[in-house]
């Protein structure tokens, strides 16, 4: 959610509250916050070119308006293809930056070991389409943050929330945040031949910190944490720290969270029901996709994510079992074609 939440201070917006507060999952906590470039805010899977699947990964917010990426060069950047929700088949892909250049590489296993790097297929150049034998494309560099959401109206929501207080007009402003951010970013284009049917798809990143290796973020929803685990800091770092295999541990609190909600605005006729329906729907974290469909990530159901899907307006609605919009709907900064970012360009010299 975007989580999409820990960054360096970035600038200050209304309320007083910096920047760092704030992403699509919006990291709080502390191993994001000291480490910025290993901060995953998105996760994007969707059918690209015909026969093909696109997935995005977005890290570090506080990536720079200068033409250039901001990968952590001491770690790596995962993303996670599993055949089922068990993980009972699959493979990660692996990305290692260094000397600007982004090692790729391939486990057969969707869960694979911290820190392993598998068998090289390649390696991308920073900000030039790359193209490996096996057909995928790949471009990866400095763009424009590709969320759009409203910043303070989520904070002032979950402020009522925790004083026991539904705000309809949270949302008031109606202000796109996130088009003043820019992100570290890693397309990738891969053939359907080399994915199966249906996938469930994670990102996670990984560093090494005093001499071992330490899973920094996880992600695969938009506002996850954020919202759903109303940004309790003991919850989501065992959520950050630890794989979908562990996420039963948090079915509960995610649950009692949406209950909360519903049980506020009076949405559903049995918010117990409609929280535990949701914990289920959520967890493990997942996102799916039918390969070779059409990606929609919906109230009603999720099949990958677009980058012009309104994730936010989709996670609140769920979240409060009706219909609701942020009021930010800035969706002018998303090409649909490879690699699917506008690019960051470096700021203009006085």
């Amino acid at each position: 959610m975007r989580r999409a939440l820990g960054f360096s201070s970035i600038a200050l917006i209304a309320l007083a509250v910096p920047a760092t507060s704030f992403a699509s999952h919006l990291p709080e906590k502390k191993l994001s916050l000291a480490y910025p470039a290993y901060d995953l805010s998105d996760l994007y899977v969707f059918d690209g070119e015909p026969g093909k699947t696109v997935f995005i990964l977005n890290t570090n917010p506080t990536t720079k308006n200068d033409g250039k990426a901001a990968f952590g060069d001491n770690g790596l950047y995962n993303i996670h293809i599993a055949t089922d929700r068990a993980m009972s088949g699959g493979m990660t892909l692996t990305f290692r930056y260094s000397n600007d250049s982004m090692f790729v590489g391939r486990i057969d296993q969707p869960n694979a070991a911290l820190g392993a790097e598998g068998s090289q297929m390649g390696i991308a150049q920073i900000a030039k389409e790359t193209r490996f034998a096996n057909g995928i494309r790949m471009w990866v560099g400095g763009t424009k943050d590709l969320f759009v959401g409203n910043a303070v109206g989520i904070q002032k929501f979950r402020t009522a929330l925790r004083e026991g207080r539904y705000d309809e007009h949270a949302y008031d402003n109606a202000e796109d945040f996130f088009g003043k951010l820019n992100s570290s970013t890693i397309v990738v284009e891969m053939p359907n031949a080399m994915l199966p049917k249906t996938i469930h798809v994670f990102a996670t990143s990984a560093m090494v910190l005093n001499g071992r290796w330490i899973q920094v973020n996880r992600l695969a929803h938009p506002l996850l944490t954020h919202l759903f685990m109303l940004g309790d800091e003991p919850l989501i770092i065992g959520h950050d720290q630890h794989r979908p295999d562990s996420d039963e541990q948090r079915r509960l609190w995610v649950g009692s969270t949406v209950t909360r909600a519903v049980a506020l605005n009076k949405s559903q006729p049995d918010p117990v029901a409609y929280g535990v329906r949701i914990a289920d729907r959520l967890l493990p974290e997942l996102m799916p996709y039918e390969v070779g469909t059409k990606a929609r990530y919906g109230v009603d159901a999720f099949n990958g994510r677009r980058t012009n899907d309104d994730a936010m307006d989709v996670a609140m609605s769920i979240f409060a079992g009706k219909s609701v919009t942020d009021g930010a709907n800035t969706f002018d900064h998303h090409p649909q074609q490879f690699p699917y970012v506008v690019r960051n360009e470096p700021a203009a010299t006085k």
